[in-house]
């Protein structure tokens, strides 16, 4: 039993473990925000690809943006480090209110709304990348801005008030 024991403690890593299951517990709540959490990592993740893109374009490609010195890790990581840590905390937020709601389908609906604005968010900027790259989709980043506005007014929230 004891060499049981020592095998999971050096292979499974408990403080590892218990740190995941804990974000997990806190994050996600239900599975719908599982979701919604990996398609708003996956428009953020567009949208840092998007961004390089657009700087490529704008400076005869990426090698000669590199070499300009238009594109910076470090700036880039900045900026990108900031919207990750202030999506977690907004994350973790939701999935709190959700453990702390009296009433489940407030804190579903807070959720959702929170996940569909910063879903929108980044499909915004996105389409600001791509329009500034020379492509023509200002027609589109039209609908997002806003579709954005609707649900932000039907909540009463005003747009200047967001991230």
């Amino acid at each position: 039993m004891s060499e049981y024991l020592k095998s999971a403690f050096e292979n499974v890593q408990p403080f590892w473990a218990v740190f995941l299951s804990a974000i997990m517990y806190v994050m996600f709540p239900e599975q719908a925000y599982l979701t919604a959490f990996c398609a708003v990592l996956g428009v953020m993740m567009l949208d840092v690809i998007t961004k390089y893109y657009a700087i490529g374009c704008r400076n005869g490609g990426l090698w000669n943006s590199i070499k300009k010195r238009k594109i910076n890790s470090n700036d880039m990581w900045t900026g990108t480090s900031r919207k990750i840590f202030a999506y977690l905390i907004i994350f973790i937020m939701v999935g709190l209110s959700y453990r702390v709601s009296p009433v489940a389908g407030a804190a579903s609906f807070l959720g959702t709304v929170v996940y569909a604005v910063l879903f929108l968010r980044e499909c915004q900027s996105i389409l600001e990348n791509l329009d500034d790259a020379g492509n023509d989709v200002g027609w589109l980043l039209t609908i997002v801005k806003k579709r954005k506005k609707k649900i932000l007014n039907d909540e009463g929230v005003d747009d200047d008030e967001t991230l």
